[in-house]
């Protein structure tokens, strides 16, 4: 009768190398079917009742003849690798250091994924057809050829030694093989895994960084020369969203010529306990299999857990040599660095000189209609990386359906990348109005003109001339409009949005002042806090409320209301864009507030030579005009730039229903309904010369 080994095996091929890697599969699969076929017949009784062989005798021959062909795989695999050969089983064997246990009990465990009539043998094997999944006393019966767990040497410490193998290197928590390692065994080397939890990078040629290459060739540096044997080595790398958290891990792989693999904490973190582990048990074979280093994204996400998030690093550590954590800017991470080789890292916002170079990388693959500086962006919008490239690919998709893009379209790509909460206590303004519309003296625009200068000119005077440096805050512009009602405050306001390009939103205070204590001032955090997020203009409307002089404290009421002040300005001098509030009565404000603000403007009841600007440009070029007498308006009636807008309107609407140009009697009319709102109760001689033209 011929050996168990040659049935399975020829002798002949004993140095011979591979034909092709898929062979050495099917060797190992043949090694495992060499115990099952001698296994069956000694200790499963046989439904045609024939007389089982002696167990003892043929476990002698069947083992020796086991491991005499694994003797044979291993000489003709190593003759394959020494030819250039990749064999994936083999090198899965050796990156996850399996005994010869470990290695059998693996490809028990693909079996039935490399053939499926493996299946059933192994539900029989364990007295239920069904089951055709290996566990692990069959396994480990079957290595030792024996039924009996008590005949097997330290049976306990083999099993527990295997399941905790297992359990790390190639089984799920649901005794399940292990996705990513089947399909490498199967495919020869799959290409790198990826899951909606987990991507791999592999490095290839790249150019450098054009933000943070210095960081990322220390951080490389530092690695190449740590010890490869100590205990792992984990790089916290802390910054916001975006910041380029994972373009330096990225680098830095890159540099060291190992590849990346992304555990996104934050993605798992909506699974179940233990779904969540075995997602990232398959992130760290992923980088066991890729010979790489494991980043672990969002740990914030568990922060409200330590245990938890202390169990990940420690799993994640079994899997790397090296592992980043990627947390926001400020995660405490004292308690996860206590017992561990732990280094941090700020990841800092880009400057503004970097954040230009970036909108320029960023700008230069655009079809522009007209130039967009880069500079211009960069004073706009304080964004990180990610938000600027983020910019560059919207606007890119902009183009592609309606052609190349001017300034404001490129400035919509841009807010597309903004995500805030501000219309939980504000309303955005569309600013349509320009310089040209605006009637205002020549000094107070020039005010204006300053104020936006002081935005476009930002990376000049804070970056290139030094002033960054002598500023820790108050680098942003606060204006305060100061004039009677419908003098212009909200046009101007809308005026400087239209300018620069920044969307303007409305603060509505009866959102955010609270009768109780504290309410407005965590209001106010929260518009600031998401107005920093979105770099808008916040325009506060009769903010006399809340910037009254200063009472003296008799109550609590009183000093809350201090408070309340104090820290609105405070808030204005931390936030680096624009605030813009206005009052009616500007002696109202307590002048000890008004060091704190960068620009108080103005506005002045309108003269006869404003009033005549005002009447001449409200209405617009389209409106049919018939014989309107500006000079007589702008002498008989003392009203403000709101009110001629209301009269205007009205008297187009007048003249469109009557299917006419708008002419004297309609305006007529409409100062007459104007003044009636406002309460001015006027004869038909205060109209002079037109009050023929009232009923």
């Amino acid at each position: 009768m011929a050996s168990y080994f040659s049935r399975f095996f020829d002798a002949r091929q004993f140095t011979a190398a591979y034909a092709a890697p898929e062979e050495h599969l099917t060797d190992l699969v043949r090694w495992c079917e060499l115990l099952l076929s001698a296994y069956l017949p000694c200790f499963l009784p046989d439904p045609n009742g024939t007389a089982r062989p002696d167990p003892e005798a043929v476990r002698r021959e069947v083992l020796l003849d086991f491991d005499k062909a694994l003797f044979h795989i291993d000489a003709r695999a190593e003759t394959s690798v020494k030819a250039g050969d990749f064999l994936a089983a083999q090198y899965v064997r050796e990156v996850l250091k399996l005994t010869n246990l470990e290695l059998f009990a693996l490809v028990l465990w693909l079996l039935p994924e490399y053939d499926q009539r493996f299946g059933p043998l192994l539900g029989r094997l364990q007295g239920s057809p069904s089951l055709h999944r290996p566990s692990f006393d069959m396994a480990i019966k079957l290595f030792h050829f024996t039924d009996k767990a008590e005949e097997i040497p330290q049976y306990h410490a083999q099993r527990h030694a295997l399941e905790e193998k297992a359990s790390f290197a190639f089984l799920q928590r649901d005794g399940s093989l292990d996705r990513r390692v089947r399909d490498f065994l199967l495919q020869n080397g799959a290409a790198a895994g990826e899951t909606a939890a987990m991507k791999t990078y592999i490095p290839g040629e790249g150019a450098p960084l054009l933000l943070q290459e210095r960081e990322a060739e220390a951080l490389a540096g530092a690695i190449a020369s740590d010890g490869a044997e100590r205990e792992t080595l984990f790089v916290c790398l802390r910054g916001a969203r975006g910041s380029g958290r994972s373009t330096r891990v990225r680098r830095t792989a890159q540099l060291l010529d190992v590849p990346a693999v992304f555990f996104d904490c934050g993605t798992a973190a909506s699974l179940r306990r233990e779904e969540f582990f075995s997602a990232l048990r398959t992130a760290g074979r992923e980088t066991i299999l890729v010979q790489g280093m494991l980043a672990l994204g969002q740990l914030d996400a568990l922060l409200e857990e330590p245990e938890t998030a202390r169990q990940v690093l420690e799993l994640a550590g079994r899997y790397s040599g090296v592992v980043f954590v990627l947390t926001g800017p400020e995660t405490a991470t004292a308690e996860l660095a206590e017992g561990r080789r732990w280094v941090e890292e700020d990841v800092l916002p880009p400057g503004k000189s970097e954040s230009i170079a970036l909108w320029q990388e960023a700008l230069a693959e655009l079809p522009l209609r007209e130039p967009v500086a880069p500079a211009e962006m960069a004073n706009k919008f304080t964004f990180t990386p990610a938000q600027i490239a983020g910019t560059g690919r919207t606007a890119a998709g902009m183009a592609l359906l309606s052609g190349p893009l001017d300034r404001r379209g490129v400035t919509a790509a841009a807010y597309r990348q903004i995500s805030h909460k501000l219309a939980e206590h504000a309303t955005l303004i569309y600013a349509r109005h320009t310089w040209d519309q605006l009637v205002l003296g020549e000094t107070e625009k020039e005010m204006l003109r300053m104020a936006c200068d002081q935005v476009r000119y930002q990376h000049v005077v804070y970056d290139r001339w030094g002033f960054d440096e002598r500023l820790s805050y108050g680098k942003g512009v606060s204006m305060l409009f100061a004039g009677p009602p419908g003098t212009g405050k909200t046009m101007a306001a809308q005026v400087v949005a239209n300018e620069l390009g920044i969307e303007m939103y409305k603060v509505d205070l009866s959102q955010v002042v609270s009768k109780y204590i504290g309410e407005t001032e965590k209001n106010l955090n929260q518009v600031f806090n998401e107005a920093k997020k979105s770099n808008v203009i916040l325009f506060f409307d009769e903010t006399d409320a809340i910037l009254g002089k200063r009472t003296e404290v008799k109550d609590s009421h009183d000093k809350n209301a201090n408070l309340e002040t104090a820290y609105l300005l405070q808030k204005m001098e931390e936030y680096d864009g624009i605030t813009v509030m206005t009052t009616n009565y500007k002696e109202n404000i307590d002048s000890a507030f008004f060091r704190r603000i960068s620009y108080v403007i103005h506005f002045s009841f309108p003269d006869r030579k404003a009033r005549r600007e005002i009447w001449r440009g409200i209405f617009p070029s389209r409106t049919p005009l018939e014989d309107v007498d500006f000079d007589y308006l702008a002498d008989q009636f003392e009203i403000t730039g709101g009110s001629i807008k209301n009269i205007a309107l009205v008297a187009s609407f007048m003249a469109a229903r009557g299917n006419q140009a708008v002419g004297m009697e309609h305006i007529i009319r409409a100062v007459k309904y104007e003044m009636a709102k406002q309460g001015k109760i006027m004869l038909r001689e205060d109209y002079g010369e037109y009050g023929y033209l009232l009923p």
